[in-house]
């Protein structure tokens, strides 16, 4: 058996328990605590202040319990938010690795496989305890649009990531190749929770508009023109998911015959999806965009309503449930070709959320760190 150690990104167990798994991190977890050769996993929590883990636990917040087969470990830091100089960085990440491996130490761990999400814990800290090191990509971070004041400091890490020759698993292809590892690189797609969407969907309504859904982040990436042109060409338009931009927020809020249902329980997300007419993904390209797996593609697929997505790089799924609209393209158009598709009848639903459940989308991860299937 190949015991792992995972180092989250940004945030905690506890995080992971309150949103349900979700994330690529939560969902990887999920898929090494049931793996019936993987021994034991530690989780490592990313670091925090005193005060935070003291504010943090008055709130419940927990590391990962001790079970069988489970381990936990709240690495410490002086103050929560990230140093800006690498200088500062590589301490900080250092002292986050050996504070993990002590733990690793302290729980029988035996040369673990790390698995880290974290950018600057892969490219900082050297991680000479571990056996397989992987770091594991979900997003093009020199990308994102919050960080651009580092985009050096991150395309550098990247460059040393590479140089390594530690392993790399990329949600897209155009992720690794990004990276460029001279290491094992593997392209891992984000997958679906399979028991939470395999629930048969409910009995179809007549309404008199059909009704163009979408789940996901309200932010810049969303081609607003798109939506706007659902709305006036006969949709009703439900949007549901974060708010975290307060100027696409208030365009959206503007359109006549768009409803902003804001976050909703992953459950009745199902229900939403499962319910409407046509399933909407309409995103601006831009170098993040391009390198993402849409994990809300793979959610509508699951969800047996046809599906109008725009064309990225990092989006392409086969088969016939998808009509691809070029950036900038005619959403309206591609919705009502879609429509003509109807639902996927029932049994090759199952059989497509099975092909991509996160079990599946893992075996490769687990091979690359000894825990193959």
């Amino acid at each position: 058996m190949t015991d792992v150690v995972v180092a989250l990104v940004s945030d905690t167990w506890t995080d992971a328990v309150r949103r349900g798994f979700y994330s690529t991190a939560d969902q990887t977890l999920q898929t090494l605590l049931t793996a019936e050769q993987v021994g034991t996993v530690l989780v490592a929590d990313h670091p925090r202040g005193v005060a935070s883990q003291v504010r943090r636990r008055l709130q419940g917040d927990r590391p990962a319990p001790r079970r069988p087969g489970m381990r936990g470990v709240r690495p410490l830091s002086l103050v929560t938010p990230p140093p800006v100089s690498v200088l500062a960085l590589g301490r900080r990440y250092r002292a986050y690795d050996l504070q993990t491996a002590v733990a690793a130490r302290r729980h029988g761990l035996q040369r673990p496989a790390l698995v880290t999400f974290n950018l600057w814990h892969a490219a900082l800290a050297d991680s000479r305890w571990a056996g397989q090191r992987v770091f594991y990509a979900q997003d093009d971070e020199s990308a994102i649009p919050a960080h651009a004041a580092h985009r050096d400091q991150t395309l550098a890490a990247y460059e040393r990531i590479a140089r390594s020759g530690m392993a790399v698993v990329a949600v897209s292809q155009v992720l690794l190749d990004r990276i460029a590892p001279v290491g094992p690189g593997l392209v891992v797609p984000n997958g679906v929770d399979a028991e939470l969407w395999s629930v048969p969907p409910p009995a179809p309504v007549r309404r008199p508009r059909p009704v163009a859904f979408y789940a996901g982040t309200v932010d810049a990436r969303l081609d607003l023109g798109a939506f706007r042109a659902l709305a006036e060409g006969g949709f009703a338009v439900r949007v549901a998911g974060p708010m975290v931009d307060p100027v696409v927020k208030a365009e959206l809020a503007a359109v006549p015959g768009l409803e902003l249902l804001g976050s909703r329980p992953r459950a009745e997300v199902v229900q939403l999806a499962q319910s409407s007419d046509v399933c909407v993904l309409a995103h601006h390209r831009s170098p993040l965009t391009e390198a993402m797996s849409p994990l809300k593609l793979f959610e509508y697929l699951a969800s047996g309503t046809p599906v109008v997505a725009t064309r990225l790089p990092g989006s392409a799924v086969a088969g016939d449930r998808v009509v691809w609209v070029e950036p900038g393209g005619d959403h309206l158009a591609g919705a009502r070709q879609a429509l003509a598709l109807g639902r996927q009848p029932e049994a090759e639903r199952q059989a497509c959320i099975r092909e991509m459940s996160w079990r599946a989308r893992h075996r490769p991860l687990l091979e690359l760190i000894g825990g193959g299937w």
